[in-house]
C-alpha cells in the first residue's frame, strides 16, 4: 500500500482519534501522544515517498507510534532520576474520589501489560494484531492479558473493601 493524500485523509477521519486515546492511555499524556502518532504519521509518508510500500497503515502507524511514546516516558524517567539525583523531586498528588479512574488503574501496571491491555481491549485488536503490534508470540500477549486482567480484578476488590471499610467507618 503507498501511502498518498487520500489515504492520509481516510486515516485521520477513521483511525487516528482512536489511536491517540490509546496511545496516550498507554503513555499517560494526550500530547505526547498526538505527537507520537503525528510522527509515526510523517514517517510513514516519508517511507512511501521512497517507494516503500506499507502492508497496513493502521498496524505499522500504532507500532511506531508506541514506540514514539515508550522513547519518550524512557526520556522523561532518565529525566526524574536526574532531577532526584539533584534533590528536586516533583509533587505528586494523592488520588480522591470514590471511583476508580481507567487511566489511574492502568498506569499502574507494568508498560507491557498497559500495551497490551490498550491495544486488545480499547483499539480491539486481536491478539494476533496485538502481538505483531508489540513484535511478541501470541502467547505471550494471552498471558500478558490474563496478568493484566487479575491485577485490574485485585485493584479493583481492594479498592471496593477500602469503600466498605470507609462507608462502615462513616456510618
Amino acid at each position: 500500500m503507498r501511502v498518498d493524500e487520500v489515504t492520509l485523509r481516510e486515516f485521520l477521519h477513521t483511525s487516528y482519534p482512536r489511536l491517540v486515546a490509546a496511545v496516550a492511555l498507554v503513555c499517560g499524556s494526550r500530547p505526547a501522544a498526538e505527537d507520537a502518532v503525528q510522527e509515526a504519521l510523517l514517517r510513514a509518508w516519508e517511507r512511501s515517498e521512497r517507494g516503500e510500500e506499507i502492508e497496513s497503515l493502521n498496524a505499522w502507524v500504532t507500532t511506531v507510534a508506541l514506540n514514539q511514546a515508550r522513547s519518550g516516558i524512557r526520556r522523561v524517567m532518565a529525566e526524574r532520576r536526574a532531577r532526584s539525583r539533584l534533590g528536586h523531586e516533583p509533587v505528586v498528588g494523592t488520588p480522591t474520589g470514590d471511583r476508580i479512574d481507567v487511566e489511574r488503574a492502568l498506569s499502574t501496571l507494568p508498560r507491557p501489560q498497559r500495551e497490551t491491555l490498550v491495544l486488545r481491549y480499547y483499539l480491539q485488536l486481536d491478539t494476533r494484531e496485538v502481538a505483531a503490534a508489540l513484535g511478541v508470540n501470541e502467547g505471550t500477549v494471552k498471558s500478558t492479558l490474563f496478568r493484566a486482567r487479575a491485577a485490574l480484578a485485585d485493584m479493583l476488590e481492594q479498592t471496593r473493601e477500602s469503600d466498605i471499610a470507609t462507608f462502615v467507618r462513616i456510618s
